[in-house]
């Protein structure tokens, strides 16, 4: 049996306080495009309005998010609503939509499920080291989250959905 990749892009996306970071996969280490959303007010309508724009442009296949709807969850409502009204976006679209939990991403990506964020940022560069220049640095207790590590999120649920639908992929993850 001979695996045929997905046609089409994927959209990887991960929702934060500040806005949201994506990037467009056309293969599991062919990012074509990647950004950061943010707005100071109006912070949900303006992401909504920008991921619609991207949505326009792109016109992806599918859609990928981090599971935003567990108990156990450290999402805020305003991101549990915006990431769900995205994938309500995704299916009018009839776009297909993939939700991994942080656990899936961080094995998958950095070989183990308790990792920090900022490991799995690394184990993305040594995967796609176009991104390198947007690297976070390391943060300290008393700092707040660098806005580029969305970016790297997004990068590892892009990852990560690769990994775990193409069955050659699959196998070197596990």
């Amino acid at each position: 049996m001979n695996y045929k990749p997905p046609l089409g892009l994927v959209l990887a996306v991960h929702p934060t306080s500040h806005g949201f970071g994506w990037v467009l996969f056309e293969g599991p280490r062919g990012p074509v495009d990647w950004g950061i959303a943010s707005a100071k007010k109006n912070r949900s309508a303006k992401c909504l309005v920008r991921f619609e724009q991207l949505l326009e442009q792109y016109e992806p296949s599918a859609l990928i998010l981090e599971k935003y709807d567990e108990d156990n969850s450290k999402r805020g409502e305003r991101i549990r609503i915006l990431a769900q009204t995205m994938k309500g976006f995704a299916s009018n679209r009839d776009m297909d939509t993939a939700v991994y939990s942080r656990g899936e991403v961080n094995a998958a990506v950095a070989g183990h499920a308790k990792v920090s964020r900022h490991s799995v940022a690394q184990a993305v560069i040594g995967q796609l080291p176009i991104l390198r220049a947007r690297f976070p640095s390391s943060r300290k207790l008393w700092q707040s989250e660098d806005d580029r590590q969305c970016l790297f999120d997004a990068a590892a649920l892009g990852i990560t959905h690769y990994a775990l639908t193409s069955p050659k992929l699959r196998r070197a993850v596990n």
